[in-house]
């Protein structure tokens, strides 16, 4: 609802606008056609924003300035965009209208710096590496943009989401980012191939345990890594934990997920007993100790559980 309350403040600027923005100059002194149909657009523009129709809004603004190149309108489009939640859309938008709209209509835009702001905190930068070209890159349900030699900037939400990156013939990259409000965040997407590698992903219910694959440190669960046909080694360690292995084998193009439980390690004083009575017992001028215990069956130990005697000779 508060989203929805900024962007009728669109209202402002829509009326406005209307009949005071800067026109095109025309040779006629009566409005030309492309001129009469920029008008109808924005107008059709403005009833939908009204009615929160943002996609209809958008799509008259767009023929609006496409025939009148009237900067107004691109403040308009920033406004619709945003009623979407498509903020980088929203902030190109919003930042050309800076760029071109004359400065007496950017002073009669209500707190358009703080607009600007408060949008592009609302946006993230995604930097994305990959070793294949054409790869698609998808954010949730949405792709928004395809791989290329180098590097790949696009602007996005921010906040968490699920990053894909996937092209046939290949294994897809997959992670879960927190995409930074007026940042920068770089991914390396590693694309294995599926004719010659398995893709090996090995996670746990301990949270930050440590990983080995083949001896070699892997990271922390969940840690993905291509990996040769044939059978792997999986090693997982932690503090306060006992360490834990397995093997997993893969043929080429396979995926597989294995998750390991591992146990929590015993304190020494739940693997020790506890003497609950001790007593001396005299028999033939010879003293014996005695004591109970608490356990009778330690997992370790030199002394047998239960009665423990020693002979103390007087």
């Amino acid at each position: 609802m508060g989203l929805v309350l900024r962007i009728l403040g669109a209202l402002v600027i829509v009326a406005m606008t209307t009949g005071t923005a800067p026109r095109i100059a025309y040779a006629q002194s009566t409005p030309t056609g492309a001129e009469a149909a920029a008008d109808e657009a924005k107008r059709k523009g403005d009833d939908a924003m009204v009615a929160l129709r943002y996609e209809e809004a958008l799509e008259q603004y767009r023929a609006a300035y496409e025939a009148s190149k009237n900067p107004a309108i691109l403040y308009n489009m920033g406004r619709a965009y945003e009623g979407l939640a498509d903020f980088p859309k929203a902030l190109d938008a919003l930042e050309e209208f800076v760029d071109k709209a004359p400065p007496a209509l950017k002073a009669r835009v209500p707190k358009l710096d703080e607009l600007v702001r408060d949008v592009r905190s609302r946006v993230s930068t995604l930097v994305v590496s990959a070793p294949v070209d054409d790869a698609e890159i998808r954010l949730g349900e949405r792709v928004v943009a395809r791989t290329k030699t180098g590097q790949v900037i696009v602007r996005v939400n921010a906040g968490k989401q699920r990053l894909v990156v996937s092209k046939d013939g290949f294994f897809p990259y997959e992670k879960d980012v927190t995409l930074p409000g007026s940042k920068i965040e770089t991914v390396d997407a590693v694309l294995v191939p599926r004719a010659s590698s398995g893709l090996l992903r090995v996670t746990s219910p301990v949270a930050g345990a440590a990983v080995s694959l083949d001896g070699k440190p892997l990271g922390i669960v969940p840690a993905e890594s291509a990996v040769t046909p044939g059978s792997h080694k999986i090693s997982l360690s932690r503090d306060g934990y006992e360490s834990a292995e397995t093997s997993a084998v893969l043929a080429a193009g396979e995926k597989k997920v294995v998750d390991v439980p591992m146990a929590e390690r015993a304190s020494i004083l739940s693997r020790w007993w506890f003497w609950t009575a001790v007593g001396v017992a005299v028999a033939g001028g010879v003293a014996t100790v005695f004591a109970l215990t608490t356990e009778q069956s330690p997992d370790t130990g030199s002394i047998p559980p239960g009665r423990v005697k020693a002979e103390l000779r007087f």
